[in-house]
């Protein structure tokens, strides 16, 4: 079942509501962990990452927004997709009270390496560019929050290195960028001044030639961003599976 559900697109809702579940369990997680665990050093840490989890439930809650519209089909996506995960995002049954909070520090590192590859699943199938950029923001704090783990159990893991972007790709959307703030108000005036029923002509050409100018310049900027995402994508993915052979058990 999981496995064919991770081979379909995910529209933004679907794939927002699927992280936003997975946040939720992170949370049950870690307030688990804290009901059990009596360590200082493993409370103060897990204190931090409930505040984490409430922080991306958050964001993805803001980024769902604007997604919204469900259908009684991608709720059962969402359902059958967090049905699968649960068993791998609940480590264990029950919190071991080790004195020194290690076990407990080390099954936290696997819910975020967990999460993040997760994360960029959903990425890789999301068809939202905006989701996706989230995701794999998202993916990326996860990486950190399992690189703070790693401290606390002396652990010297690397930070997830990711690929630098292009420098000609951060040209041309730092000019499609400065494009549509300079024609946004233009355009506007001229839509209100015409109602658009006529192409008005302007020191650039009409105003459906300034528009398909500006829907091209968008169209390449989308494809830019969707290029540097994939290369983060690529990276955080290489980094999770060099983490000392130990692969999230989602891979497959």
């Amino acid at each position: 079942m999981i496995s064919d559900l991770r081979q379909a697109p995910f529209t933004a809702w679907e794939a927002l509501s699927i992280a936003s579940g997975i946040e939720e369990r992170g949370i049950r997680f870690y307030r688990a962990a804290l009901a059990e665990c009596t360590d200082p050093t493993a409370r103060r840490v897990y204190e931090e990452m409930v505040a984490e989890e409430h922080r991306h439930l958050a964001i993805l809650e803001s980024a769902m927004y604007s997604a919204r519209g469900l259908a009684p089909e991608a709720a059962e996506v969402v359902r059958n997709y967090l049905d699968e995960l649960d068993d791998d995002l609940t480590p264990f049954p029950q919190m071991p009270q080790d004195e020194d909070g290690g076990h407990a520090l080390a099954s936290a590192r696997r819910v975020e390496r967990v999460a993040a590859h997760n994360y960029l699943q959903l990425a890789r199938a999301s068809v939202d560019l905006r989701a996706k950029a989230v995701l794999v923001a998202l993916a990326g704090e996860e990486l950190v929050h399992n690189a703070r783990l790693a401290e606390h159990l002396g652990d010297g893991a690397p930070e997830a290195v990711l690929a630098e972007p292009d420098v000609d790709v951060v040209t041309r959307l730092a000019v499609a960028e400065e494009e549509l703030r300079r024609a946004a108000p233009k355009l506007s005036a001229a839509a209100r001044a015409t109602r658009l029923e006529e192409p008005l002509p302007t020191d650039d050409g009409s105003v459906y030639d300034q528009l398909a100018g500006l829907r091209r310049l968008i169209d390449r900027a989308e494809e830019d961003l969707d290029a540097l995402l994939d290369n983060r994508i690529v990276a955080m993915e290489a980094h999770l599976q060099g983490m000392n052979g130990n692969h999230p058990a989602m891979v497959r």
